[in-house]
């Protein structure tokens, strides 16, 4: 296995939160992102720190070109990459493929480990590898922190430990790792604690943005000669936790996960197995973070005064993958194979009237299988190559449905004659449940990658992907319009479409890496298209309109469908000295993302930005002045914002917006590390182009306005580790 890990650390197009360049040494570092460097021939490795306060681990993709985080909460954010999000995008958590428990994604993948207990967070630039696995959009991967194993055979026992609190929302964060090894066991537990208020944006509080979250663990690790074996459990609980973009809060989320993993070497051929699984438990409601809503004047006990909402889901998840690799030529060939199996169930009830009852989601199932193949090499010390493909057999199905309009015609037919809302209910329940939902799709990927010294100092890379992706439960078996589209936050009710295809995305990369010493200059161009992309349409069925006009507070639904998307941009980052302790670094990124079948834009699609950051370094002590430039975004989504009679969006564009922040870092070489900082530290009045549109009354964000941007945050963090 370890020819192989060189390998793949040093062809994999990565990139690691920070503009990529030098930061720290070893024995300095004050943070836990590790980045791998894509100049394989130069064999660069950096390693940078950690800097935002925030508890969402997704914000940290925005120090990755390309990068941003889709704020729906402030533990509900998605990874963006290149304009796009959520299922498109690979992120998996030590192996482990954890989709939204609930149907709006209201704990993402990067939920499930906070940035205090993270070991580094891995960003594959430009297209992903094939035995990276699937994600159309690019793929990430989290880990947590572990004791190391030592070197003798008496145990050693190892703490890492961390405090913070910011100002901002009030927030405190703690966490710690306990734990023993010797040269072949370790033994260790975790704890993670994230609680805060209502963030402070230039202009006031902003609402149901409070949040809680607690994380508990145990592993168990082993190792001898070239045989090593990982074994974890952890339990997440968040409660009270707001999620304003999109319809309901979180109440409370239980997640169970469990890992195991295998690496060794037996003979000549190198082995990685892996099998997990995730139990999650969700409660939502409409009540308990905000006012309670009134979206509907239906005669009915449902819907008479406020119309409060509880939503419970469940979702359970196991996966497993094996790869064998082994040398082939003068370089390494790959081939395994992996799966996933899912189970989900939602439904939505009403409190003040316990009869009311809407079965989203009944005994829904996903499983796919594939297998891959890759070979990679250097040639020449001059050339890299790398060819894979993977081919993958995905099978869905869901369970029959009800809900209480329903079955009202049920038991009086003649009551709820046409055009009556629980005749339009009935009408979707009944075709629902007599057409075919089983559905199976073959899917398959091809990458191919060449990178080639061109001189000393250069590296040119040129590439291909082609990727599949086959459609989310939501966007197939969502049988009845609501705001359920796995958090994407544009405040339209959705209704799904069974006989959706698989997305295919075609991409064409061409990088160049550039480093002379101290100094370094990356650009990547990318050109992306997708046949089959699944965007909402304007919804024309009149049993669906009625429904969401008269039921569900949207008069103009959309529906899941395939239509054409066109990606174009670029990314890049530089650095340069200015003496033995100051230095420039920074990034850029553009993207624009279009529908290719009519003229419009694609929705939510992070502006152009660029971050640079004046840096000052001694042996141990850091300084870093940062400037964030976000440019205007107005390619607008008229499809998804552009709807006078929905109160619950806006197609305004979002203005450009500049923000300071400051960071230090100071080690006391007693195993303390000191982090002061100061997010916008002018208090900028600004508007986050990613975030969605608030959904929750009475707060100092309007209806249908987008979310507001948080204000100065003045933060300190304390680690300790022996």
């Amino acid at each position: 296995m370890s020819l192989n890990r060189s390998l793949l650390a040093a062809a994999i197009a990565s990139v690691l939160l920070a503009a990529s360049g030098p930061l720290l040494a070893q024995d300095e570092e004050v943070g836990e992102i590790r980045v791998v460097g894509r100049q394989e021939f130069l064999e660069t490795q950096f390693n940078a720190q950690r800097t935002s306060s925030g508890a969402d681990s997704a914000l940290l993709i925005s120090r990755v070109p390309g990068g941003g985080a889709n704020h729906n909460g402030p533990l509900t954010g998605q990874i963006q990459y290149r304009g796009m999000f959520g299922p498109r995008i690979n992120v998996r958590i030590d192996g482990m493929l954890i989709h939204g428990g609930g149907p709006n994604w209201m704990a993402p993948p990067l939920h499930h480990i906070p940035s205090a207990l993270m070991d580094d967070l891995v960003v594959e630039q430009g297209i992903a590898s094939i035995s990276t696995g699937g994600g159309i959009g690019g793929a990430a991967t989290a880990s947590w922190k572990r004791p190391a194993f030592n070197d003798s055979d008496g145990w050693d026992w190892h703490g890492d430990s961390e405090l913070s609190a910011g100002s901002a929302a009030g927030s405190t964060s703690g966490s710690l790792i306990l734990g023993g090894s010797n040269a072949n066991h370790r033994l260790y537990g975790i704890g993670n604690l994230d609680q805060g208020d209502n963030y402070e944006s230039a202009n006031g509080e902003v609402a149901a943005t409070q949040y809680s979250r607690a994380i508990y663990g145990v592993g168990y690790g082993f190792q001898s000669g070239s045989h090593e074996v990982l074994f974890d459990a952890h339990r997440i609980e968040t409660e009270d936790s707001g999620t304003p973009t999109l319809p309901m809060d979180i109440d409370w989320f239980d997640t169970d996960t469990f890992n195991f993993r295998y690496n060794g070497q037996l003979g000549g051929l190198g082995v990685e197995f892996g099998v997990y699984r995730s139990n999650i438990e969700h409660g939502m409601s409409n009540f308990l973070l905000r006012p309670t809503p009134d979206f509907s004047r239906l005669p009915l006990p449902p819907f008479l005064g406020d119309d409060k909402r509880f939503a419970s889901a469940e979702s359970e998840e196991s996966g497993f993958r094996l790869v064998f690799d082994l040398e082939v030529g003068p370089g390494v060939l790959e081939i395994g194979a992996e799966g996933k199996d899912g189970e989900h169930d939602v439904s939505v009830t009403d409190p003040d009237f316990a009869p009311f009852f809407v079965e989203n989601f009944n005994d829904v199932k996903t499983d796919s299988k594939s297998a891959f193949i890759q070979w990679s090499a250097i040639l020449d010390d001059d050339w890299y190559v790398e060819f894979g493909g993977r081919l993958e057999r995905v099978e869905m199905s869901a369970g029959e449905i009800d809900a209480f309009p329903a079955r009202l015609v049920d038991m009086n037919p003649a009551m709820w004659g046409m055009g009556t809302p629980p005749r339009a209910v009935w009408m979707l329940r009944q075709g629902f449940n007599s057409r075919e939902r089983a559905q199976n799709d073959d899917n398959n990927d091809l990458v191919a990658k060449l990178r080639y010294q061109l001189t000393s100092n250069l590296v040119v890379e040129a590439g291909y992907g082609r990727k599949t992706r086959s459609p989310l439960y939501q966007e197939r078996y969502l049988w009845i319009p609501l705001e359920i589209n796995a958090g994407l936050g544009d405040g339209n009710n959705y209704v799904g479409n069974p006989n959706l295809a698989p997305e295919t995305s075609d991409q064409f990369e061409l990088g160049f890496d550039w480093s002379n010493g101290a100094a370094w200059f990356s650009p990547r161009f990318f050109v992306r298209d997708v046949d089959d992309y699944i965007q909402g349409v304007p919804a024309t069925h009149m049993a669906v309109v009625g429904v969401s006009r008269n039921a569900n507070g949207d008069p103009t639904p959309l529906m899941f469908a395939n239509t054409e998307a066109e990606f174009r941009g670029f990314d890049l980052t530089f650095g340069f000295p200015i003496d033995d302790r100051w230095r420039v670094e920074g990034m850029a990124s553009q993207v624009n993302a279009e529908r290719g079948d009519i003229s419009d834009h694609l929705y939510r699609v992070n502006p152009n930005n660029i971050r640079a950051s004046l840096l000052y370094e001694t042996g141990n002590f850091s300084a870093r002045i940062e400037q964030v430039v976000v440019m205007e975004q107005d390619n607008i989504s008229r499809t998804n914002t552009y709807d006078p009679m929905n109160p619950n969006n806006s197609s305004d564009p979002t203005d450009g917006y500049n923000l300071t922040n400051v960071y230090l870092d100071w080690l006391t070489g007693q195993g303390f590390t000191f982090t002061l900082g100061a997010e916008n530290l002018f208090d900028t009045d600004y508007v986050d182009h990613l975030t969605g549109f608030n959904r929750v009354l009475n707060s100092v964000v309007p209806q249908g306005s987008r979310m507001y941007g948080q204000g100065i945050n003045l933060f300190g963090r304390v680690q300790y580790q022996w």
